[in-house]
């Protein structure tokens, strides 16, 4: 019998049609893209995946630890709310203002949204409009939401570094 998280581990990644992640890719794939979770859940989610070792973390990069092309994934797929152990530490994630330059990678994006919602951008726009340039121009989310803020007039200085840091760190 296949367990809760090795389903949700090879739902993600059929999902995202590729067998390798960023680690922020499966953060902000499972919260924003798939909707299972915010994004502080999809952190524990993916630090709980690796301490099972259904999947592997490397230089910054998510990986499968074995194949998860035979599971069966019901259609429709969504993780149930206790499939975070609750002993999970639950990581910082800032939300507002500008983040300080040690925050994880996978915290700058969803300070990022938190500016552009508080500039007047609807989140959903805001989000896929990041997405469309990230895939057009191959480059890490937090940049791509660096050319929206800015193209749609919001001052990017403070978290330029910060961006910059996080794909350093990534």
């Amino acid at each position: 019998m296949v367990d809760e998280l090795t389903i949700c581990a090879a739902a993600f990644f059929r999902s995202i049609g590729k067998d390798v992640a960023t680690s922020q890719e499966f953060i902000m794939g499972a919260s924003l893209e798939l909707k299972w979770m915010p994004p502080s859940d999809a952190k524990r989610l993916l630090q709980a995946l690796v301490a099972r070792g259904i999947v592997t973390e490397s230089d910054g990069f998510v990986r499968p630890a074995s194949d998860l092309s035979s599971i069966d994934v019901p259609i429709g797929y969504r993780p149930p709310k206790d499939i975070i152990p609750s002993g999970a530490p639950a990581p910082k994630c800032q939300t507002s203002g500008p983040a300080p330059s040690g925050d994880a990678p996978a915290d700058v994006f969803p300070t990022l949204m938190a500016l552009a919602v508080s500039a007047g951008m609807d989140r959903r726009d805001f989000i896929k409009n990041c997405n469309t340039i990230q895939k057009k121009l191959n480059i890490e989310i937090g940049v791509a939401a660096l050319i929206v803020l800015r193209d749609a007039g919001t001052d990017i200085t403070p978290y330029v570094e910060t961006v910059y840091d996080s794909i350093r760190k990534g």
